[in-house]
């Protein structure tokens, strides 16, 4: 395993479940100040006059120092990355930014795409341009930001050599190893000094810019494991979002596809993200109750404050499920998250990842309401007073959320494929939603779910034939293998994903591979060691097995 990557051993030492002291604030349920009791950090408390230098990254309590303007969001530096290191990355960044665009984009990518995919359209040509102010050029003014893009962009690439040492080149892997740790470092220091100085005048950054290079670094964390420093960057990504770009009167078509890349990491990062404190207060309780009366099932104002994916926001009829009708322009481009279901003809999922926004909203409703219920179910396990009327119109909605996913994955099925590694990805997407929904919600026996696994295999066999012909490196998304393999109980179906995943870890070295392959053969231990017992309580999942390594698998 590559240096850069943590262990699930290493990472019990620091429970990635302390960030969501970064997501607890008062609106769970959009009910208005302090329903649940909490007591909310203040820059959380509204995303208006939100400042960048009012938090620490890996605070061990709850409680900030307003004082410190040296307490950012973005991941600090650890000790390790504080000793002085020889190397100069400058040198080697022409070199790199062409290993990045020419074999790291199409690695990196849960479709192959080929020059369509966003950071050969938006993060190359950025870093290219910063590179040449910075060395021929010899600008002055270069922000922060844009350096920021530039570093992220050659630690992709020297990771990416790092980790696959048969790639020819004249150093070493070691050498490689020294490049990623050292433009990491420059980049979050160049991160950390664009959301302290550069968020307003005078020395304001672009807004594109600044959300281009947190993408990137969160780019660079999930391909190297760094679980902690991607929630830092998603949650950095969203508050600058809601800050800079959601307020905009016009929303520019560069900044709606960096809306998009973020949208879908964050979407695709929540769904395997259980680390949350799901325990419920009395008062998370009674605003429940009282949030999902019946005369309270309307459309809300719209809510500028960050998302925890933990609450629902119900509408009349659930019509946010309607995954046929249109969702008008103003709704659209505000939502996020895609809390709402609705089709949106201007959308850009297809073009950018291949994928019908369609899918990465179920995953997203699949998510919440996953969450939800988890709360719920303690709540019901320890006696607490949760309504009638509330759990119905949850159990109403859960059961509207199914009839969408499942036909979904059917009018998917009847489609004639069209022999792309898009249209077979898709597929193996859509049927691990199907998967994704029962496990969470549903918490079914993985002996229902096998028909679904064996779509996947098949369809992922299919993805990597196609991936031949067009000539494309792929491995593609590691999302659907992961959630099948998970559930797979046979031998058979066990070595069919395993021989794939161990074939995209081969391709690329990327962490979420490894990952994958680890929290599946540990899955497998602790289900064949249930039925072997007979036991008759419920059988171990991913999910617990994620809670007690205290893990993030990340698979956008």
């Amino acid at each position: 395993m590559p240096s850069l990557a943590l262990s699930p051993s290493s990472m019990m030492i620091g429970s990635l479940a302390q960030m969501d002291d970064f997501l607890h604030w008062s609106d769970l349920f959009d009910l208005g100040p302090d329903p649940l009791q909490l007591t909310p950090h203040p820059f959380l408390e509204s995303v208006d006059g939100f400042d960048f230098a009012m938090a620490s990254t890996f605070a061990q309590t709850n409680t900030l120092e307003h004082n410190n303007s040296s307490r950012i969001m973005t991941p600090q530096q650890s000790p390790l990355d504080t000793g002085s290191l020889s190397v100069d990355v400058m040198p080697d960044a022409p070199f790199l930014l062409k290993h990045f665009q020419d074999n790291v984009i199409a690695q990196m990518m849960a479709m192959p795409l080929g020059e369509k995919s966003p950071w050969k359209i938006l993060n190359v040509p950025a870093a290219v341009l910063a590179y040449s102010d910075l060395t021929f050029l010899g600008a002055q003014n270069i922000s922060h930001a844009r350096l920021a893009n530039l570093y992220s962009l050659l630690a992709c690439s020297a990771y990416h050599l790092a980790s696959n040492p048969d790639v020819i080149t004249t150093n070493s892997a070691e050498y490689w190893r020294m490049v990623t740790e050292q433009a990491n470092i420059q980049a979050k220091n160049h991160i950390q000094m664009s959301l302290k100085h550069e968020i307003h005048q005078p020395k304001k950054a672009k807004y594109k810019d600044q959300l281009m290079a947190i993408c990137g670094m969160t780019g660079f964390a999930i391909l190297c494991g760094q679980q902690k420093d991607a929630r830092c960057y998603m949650i950095d990504a969203e508050r600058l979002l809601r800050l800079r770009g959601l307020s905009k009167p016009k929303i520019s078509q560069k900044a709606r596809l960096l809306h998009h890349i973020y949208t879908w990491l964050r979407i695709v990062g929540e769904s395997t993200y259980v680390l949350h404190d799901y325990n419920p207060s009395s008062s998370f309780i009674e605003s429940f109750n009282r949030h999902f009366r019946t005369d309270q099932n309307t459309v809300s104002h719209r809510n500028p404050r960050l998302d925890d994916f933990l609450h629902l926001q119900p509408r009349q009829s659930d019509s946010d499920l309607d995954i046929d009708q249109p969702k008008d322009n103003d709704v659209a481009l505000h939502d996020i998250h895609l809390q709402d279901s609705r089709q949106f003809p201007g959308t850009l999922y297809n073009q950018i990842y291949g994928i019908p926004e369609t899918w990465l909203s179920l995953v997203s409703q699949t998510t919440r309401m996953a969450n939800v219920l988890d709360s719920l179910r303690i709540a019901r396990r320890t006696h607490k007073n949760l309504s009638a009327e509330a759990w119905d119109t949850v159990h109403r909605r859960r059961i509207r959320l199914e009839n969408m996913i499942c036909s979904f994955d059917l009018n998917l099925a009847r489609d004639d494929c069209d022999g792309s590694p898009n249209s077979h990805m898709l597929r193996a997407l859509s049927s691990a939603l199907v998967i994704f929904f029962h496990r969470r919600i549903c918490q079914v026996h993985p002996a229902i779910l096998q028909g679904h696994v064996d779509s996947i295999i098949i369809s992922l066999a299919n993805f990597d034939n196609a991936l031949e012909q067009c000539q494309n490196p792929g491995p593609g998304t590691a999302w659907p293998a992961f959630i099948a393999g998970c559930e797979a109980i046979t031998t058979s179906r066990r070595e069919a994903i395993m021989r794939w995943v161990e074939k995209g870890g081969a391709k690329c070295g990327f962490i979420a591979f490894t990952r994958a392959k680890e929290v599946m053969l540990e899955t497998w231990k602790r289900q064949d060691e249930h039925l072997a017992a007979r036991r008759g309580d419920d059988i171990p999942t991913w999910v617990e097995v994620a809670k007690e390594w205290q893990l993030w698998p990340i698979f956008c």
